[in-house]
């Protein structure tokens, strides 16, 4: 047998594989060729004291897009979905921080077909990415960010109201003006919920003052009152714990909710505070509107305290679930025990 004869067309394909690895090699792309930066947003990072807009755009699938505004106004952060209700400066100052101290990892696809996978296809366009759009006070973007998935477990991810901190997370991010992606580490708060955004606040004053709190009113009314170190019902200072804890869920102007059944509790302080909780149950919900008040004989600054608390306070609705009913509607059994 002829042993050239067999040898060529080995050769002639040997060659072909060759050529066509070069080939191969050649045009290949690979999805993280691109050096990551040390900042991902350091044109952002380097003027971010001019922000005075941030916008939080949930996507949502076949559901659509869900868009959050907070301003900055010479008080602080306002929410523009609630009236310019007070928001959570901590929150909101977490956020634009934690933008401009993005670290990028390691570059991802800058196919675009590819964005979906990682959660980072627009909210507009039934995708699931969460973009954080920062702005001056001309309309100018200063940072528009899309957030995707995590690089791990983001199915077990949770989101409480109160997550945001020192944890960092990876996940994958791109600039909304550019295709490609990022496996970055950072924080930032993928909660779409209300509660969070809205200044948590309640009108507070210092709890060893605190003499007497008085539920409802007429006929059915009942108070229990601080005994030396103690309270006069088994069950007040559970009552006064989670009543500390309190926070709302969210928030409505006044006039669109109606009090006239509304059953109050007052809360007195011995330098002569009252703060009243007036509350209605509606469905799922409860709502309470607070007001502060000063006797006549107390000081100067009480009198300035509840001036400032009714300047805040009144004319809005706070809500709270269903929940929170034994706290805000309470029986007098419930504070028996």
């Amino acid at each position: 047998m002829d042993m050239t004869r067999l040898l060529r067309p080995l050769g002639l394909v040997t060659l072909a594989s060759l050529v066509l690895a070069l080939i191969a090699l050649i045009g290949e792309r690979p999805v993280n060729a691109v050096a990551p930066p040390q900042l991902l947003l350091a044109d952002y990072a380097a003027q971010i004291d001019k922000a005075q807009k941030l916008e939080v755009t949930h996507g949502r699938g076949l559901s659509g897009a869900r868009a959050l505004h907070v301003s900055r106004t010479e008080t602080g952060w306002t929410v523009d979905e609630r009236w310019n209700y007070p928001a959570n400066d901590e929150l909101v100052n977490e956020t634009l921080l934690a933008l401009a101290d993005l670290k990028a990892l390691e570059a991802r696809t800058a196919q675009a077909d590819w964005h979906r996978s990682l959660g980072l296809a627009v909210p507009e366009d039934l995708g699931a990415a969460v973009r954080f759009r920062v702005s001056d006070g001309e309309g100018q973007i200063l940072a528009s960010l899309l957030l995707g998935k995590e690089q791990q477990s983001e199915s077990e991810a949770t989101q409480e109201v109160k997550n945001y901190g020192p944890e960092l997370r990876q996940f994958y991010v791109r600039r909304e003006d550019s295709a490609q992606s990022w496996l970055a580490r950072g924080r930032l708060p993928r909660n779409p919920d209300m509660a969070a955004w809205i200044d948590p606040t309640l009108p507070r004053h210092e709890s060893d003052k605190l003499t007497k709190v008085r539920f409802g009113s007429g006929a059915g009314a009942f108070s229990m009152l601080r005994i030396g170190s103690g309270w006069s019902l088994g069950g007040a200072q559970n009552w006064l714990d989670r009543f500390a804890a309190l926070r709302p869920d969210d928030v409505a102007r006044a006039e669109a909710i109606n009090f006239d059944t509304a059953r109050p509790f007052t809360l007195q302080f011995e330098d002569g505070l009252s703060l009243t909780y007036e509350n209605v149950g509606a469905a799922t919900v409860i709502w309470s509107r607070i007001s502060a008040r000063a006797n006549a004989d107390a000081s100067d600054d009480i009198k300035a305290l509840a001036g400032r608390l009714n300047n805040r306070f009144n004319g809005w609705a706070l809500r709270f679930s269903a929940e929170r009913t034994p706290l805000l509607l309470p029986a007098k059994r419930d504070l028996d025990g």
